[in-house]
């Protein structure tokens, strides 16, 4: 007795769901609209600011994603651990930025789009003591904006 009307209940429930169909808008964005920052990270061997294959596939990908916004603004950050003094570091987080900087150009990225920044041993990824070797902190962040 119970099972034709719990059927029949179910029915009309299901019936009344498929008839309100409601249409979802999806705005698309426009060029004027503010696209986030995709981050990308390349790391370096100890005292060393050539690219790996690696890393020339992680810039590929950075440059890919700044041409398809012109308006985009490109930040490069170079970094260097805490191993030798930090005047050398600074130096070599500088040389780390240029050497990813000059891939980005010759991928397609026009210079005065991208900002180089070298902040040596300033912001390390991990926290280590005066003197260690930390290959987390041997990289250079690259930020399209």
């Amino acid at each position: 007795m119970y099972k034709p009307l719990l059927a029949t209940a179910c029915a009309a429930l299901l019936l009344a769901a498929c008839g309100d169909r409601t249409q979802a808008v999806v705005a698309a964005a426009s060029p004027q609209t503010q696209q986030p920052a995709r981050n990308f990270m390349l790391f370096f061997a100890n005292d060393r600011a050539t690219l790996s294959p690696d890393s020339e596939a992680i810039v590929r990908e950075a440059a890919a994603a700044a041409k398809a916004n012109p308006a985009a603004r490109v930040t490069v950050a170079g970094h260097a651990d805490t191993t030798g003094n930090s005047a050398y570091n600074q130096a070599l987080s500088q040389r780390r930025a240029a050497s990813v900087r000059d891939e980005l150009v010759k991928n397609g990225l026009n210079p005065a789009s991208i900002a180089v920044v070298g902040r040596g041993e300033d912001a390390l990824l991990v926290s280590t003591k005066d003197g260690m070797h930390e290959p987390k902190n041997r990289r250079v962040e690259i930020i399209v904006r």
